[in-house]
């Protein structure tokens, strides 16, 4: 089971959007249909009921963990802020969860993936 599959982007037929995969995530995507839509930064992703963004360390300043909630908004899906522990140019996981406590994103829980990556669930606020 890869982490696109334990984030739930096979199980319908909406496509997802992926911002700043890792190599295996990618790989995991190219089997998925219909395949989420990639893009290498969060100013270039656009909207999607369901979307996955693995930011790097120092960049969840409250103008893109915003532009993240406005895309969650628009797409009226879910979103997943995904940090690799073992990776010094992610983010880290307190990092995300105090961006998340300070932004409008409601905080939907935490999953500890399969790969040793930690993604927090969000939504938007009611």
């Amino acid at each position: 089971m890869g982490v696109l599959n334990e984030l739930g982007f096979d199980k319908d037929e909406q496509r997802g959007m992926l911002i700043d995969p890792p190599d295996h995530a990618l790989a995991e995507a190219s089997a998925i249909k219909p395949r989420p839509t990639v893009a290498s930064n969060l100013m270039t992703a656009e909207p999607a009921p369901r979307i996955a963004w693995w930011p790097a360390g120092g960049r969840l300043d409250p103008g893109t963990v915003s532009r993240f909630h406005w895309m969650v908004q628009m797409g009226r899906g879910e979103g997943w802020l995904i940090c690799d522990p073992e990776d010094e140019d992610s983010a880290a996981a307190d990092e995300v969860r105090q961006a998340v406590a300070e932004s409008s994103l409601n905080d939907l829980g935490e999953v500890s993936l399969s790969t040793g990556e930690i993604a927090l669930h969000v939504g938007p606020r009611s």
